[in-house]
């Protein structure tokens, strides 16, 4: 098994950073459900193309 490579787990940690934090950002603005579910679903998306990285390499 391969180490994963550095610059691309820090890619993807700060893409799921970025998409948690407009996720809450959206929350505590009171934003409609749709947008954020659309958020919720795109930080989800994030966090398991970051785990499915770290478990292949």
């Amino acid at each position: 098994m391969n180490d994963p490579d550095p610059g691309t787990a820090q890619q993807e940690t700060l893409t799921a950073l970025k998409a948690m934090h407009a996720y809450f950002a959206a929350t505590a603005q009171a934003q409609p459900r749709k947008e954020r579910e659309r958020l919720a679903r795109e930080w989800l998306n994030a966090v398991h193309r970051m785990r499915f990285t770290s478990i292949t390499h």
